[in-house]
């Protein structure tokens, strides 16, 4: 779910701004749509989705084994998770690949910072959602 999100927002609604965008990095358009070998996600889409689809277990594993720390409620619990994955994942990412390996412009790494709220804010409702009570209140005798 968390991809398709992110393909939306990253590839559709914010290419003209991440993408056609004379501020951007000539290195980041390279990359992405000139360069071969070209990314997976657009060489090999089945496979790329099939490894989106591991990551998302793999989270949803890590979400299982943190779920007792989370916040009680399925929103809240599933917001917390998307913060967890936005301050371990999206700011390393964005810092690391984008701004130093490509050049990327700083207001341009705060809109895709942006983009990545959306996207693990979905990823960890959708978990929540599925995972469904916390493991504190199915323990909890019934009243």
């Amino acid at each position: 779910m968390s991809n398709i999100v992110s393909n939306i927002l990253f590839f559709q609604l914010g290419r003209p701004l991440l993408f056609e965008n004379e501020a951007q990095s000539a290195k980041v358009v390279a990359v992405l749509f000139e360069m071969e070998p070209l990314p997976l996600m657009f060489t090999n889409g089945p496979l790329y989705m099939a490894i989106a689809a591991l990551i998302g277990v793999i989270h949803g594993l890590v979400f299982y084994w943190i779920e007792p720390a989370l916040p009680r409620g399925i929103v809240a619990r599933g917001l917390a998770f998307g913060a967890i994955l936005w301050a371990l994942m999206a700011l390393y990412f964005e810092f690391h690949t984008p701004f130093n390996m490509f050049g990327e412009p700083v207001a341009l790494v705060a809109v895709e910072l942006v983009f990545w709220i959306a996207v693990v804010a979905v990823q960890g409702l959708v978990l929540s959602i599925i995972y469904g009570r916390s493991r504190d209140e199915l323990a909890s005798p019934v009243e």
